[in-house]
């Protein structure tokens, strides 16, 4: 019996929440997008007669008149397709980026890395691979079902239950048991899945 995408527990914990929210502050990177970039780029693409600041805004505008897309029927924002037969993507601001890959991973069937990041970079722009992997990793699902895991790695299984629980000293990676207390440590000690 397969398992419709609203049965599947939810993988977006208030812990994992805010390690995500964490990750994103210790992890910037241009190509996300914040709510007062998303508004910047709305009010460059509805208001004509706003005079740029700056030469680098006067190039960033024109930019972003090339590249988005503004739908004043949906009031969504959105990056035109570059190719033929593509679609536009919806532009996805910091505070959604958890939400969306948790839509589209319980949407796909939890498939995994790859399948996840296809989906996702092919609807939505703004969201990195990166994020994609980090919340993976903490998926219950992904992580207590072995071909869920990414082929040849060595990806760390934790127990559903300890998910919400701060880390213990070891970790099990199937028939194997880790020591990690002095993996964060400032020595050189490799800790599995490193």
């Amino acid at each position: 019996m397969t398992s419709t995408p609203s049965t599947f527990p939810a993988l977006l914990t208030p812990t994992i929440s805010a390690s995500f929210q964490q990750y994103l502050c210790d992890n910037p990177n241009s190509r996300r997008v914040s709510q007062a970039d998303k508004e910047a780029l709305i009010e460059w693409l509805t208001n004509p007669h706003k005079r740029p600041l700056s030469q680098k805004e006067f190039s960033r505008r024109n930019y972003v008149r090339k590249t988005f897309v503004w739908n004043e029927k949906t009031q969504h924002l959105f990056i035109a397709a570059t190719a033929v037969g593509d679609k536009d993507r919806t532009v996805v601001t910091e505070d959604m980026i958890a939400d969306v890959v948790d839509f589209v991973h319980k949407g796909n069937g939890h498939a995994g890395w790859d399948a996840t990041w296809k989906d996702v970079s092919n609807l939505y722009y703004g969201i990195l691979r990166s994020d994609v992997i980090f919340l993976l990793k903490r998926c219950q699902i992904c992580a207590s079902n072995p071909s869920k895991r990414p082929k040849g790695s060595a990806a760390i299984m934790r127990s559903p239950q300890l998910v919400d629980q701060e880390p213990e000293n070891s970790v099990n990676t199937g028939s194997m048991r880790y020591d990690i207390s002095d993996c964060n440590s400032s020595g050189n000690n490799i800790c599995p899945g490193e």
